[in-house]
C-alpha cells in the first residue's frame, strides 16, 4: 500500500476511534495510566522534509514557523498539523545550530509504523527526547488504544503517561 495512502488511512482510522471513545462515560475521579512506548517516535539526525503552505522565519530569534497543510517526514515517521513552530539552539560543544524544540497545534498527528498518537497541540523536544501532547488525545499501538486528554512520554527511556480522563481499550488476544 502506497505510504501516502497508508498514512491518511491510519489518520482516519484514530479519528474514528476518537469518536467511538469520545462517546464513553468520563469517569468522575481523574485516571493515570502507565504506558510502554517504543522508539518509533525520536526522530534521528537523519534530516527532515517540511511540506507547508507558507513559512515566516523570525529573525532576532531565528525560529521558523509553517503554517498550513504542515507535513514533516523522517524515515518512516510523519508528523501533520496546521502549524508547527522550529526553535533552534546552539550545541554546547561544537556550536552548531540546531533544532531545538518543535512545537504543532491544529490537528497535530504523529503515525508510524508501529504507532499513531494525535491531539490538539505537542512540544517535541529534542535534547530532552520527550514529547507532550495535549487537548483530546488518542494513541493507537495495533489493535490497542489509549485517550485522555494529556500524553507525556519520555522517548530516550521508552516510558510515557496519560492523563485526564483516560479510556482504554486493550486487545488480550
Amino acid at each position: 500500500m502506497p505510504r501516502a495512502i497508508a498514512h491518511t488511512v491510519a489518520v482516519l482510522a484514530a479519528g474514528l476511534v476518537a469518536l467511538a471513545l469520545a462517546a464513553w462515560p468520563v469517569p468522575s475521579a481523574a485516571q493515570d495510566t502507565q504506558i510502554r512506548l517504543g522508539q518509533s517516535l525520536r526522530l534521528s539526525d537523519a534530516p527532515i522534509e517540511i511540506n507547508a503552505d507558507e513559512l515566516e522565519v523570525d529573525q532576532s530569534t531565528g525560529a521558523s514557523v509553517f503554517r498550513g497543510n504542515v507535513r514533516a517526514e523522517q524515515g518512516e515517521m510523519v508528523l501533520t498539523a496546521g502549524s508547527l513552530r522550529i526553535e533552534y539552539s546552539r550545541a554546547p560543544d561544537t556550536g552548531r545550530t540546531r533544532i531545538d524544540q518543535l512545537h504543532a497545534a491544529g490537528g497535530v498527528t504523529f503515525v508510524t509504523p508501529a504507532e499513531a498518537v494525535e491531539a490538539e497541540e505537542a512540544t517535541y523536544s529534542l535534547a530532552e527526547q520527550t514529547l507532550e501532547m495535549r487537548g483530546d488525545v488518542v494513541l493507537v499501538q495495533g489493535q490497542n488504544v489509549l485517550a485522555g486528554q494529556v500524553f507525556r512520554a519520555d522517548l530516550a527511556r521508552g516510558t510515557g503517561a496519560m492523563t485526564g480522563g483516560v479510556r482504554t481499550i486493550i486487545q488480550l488476544d
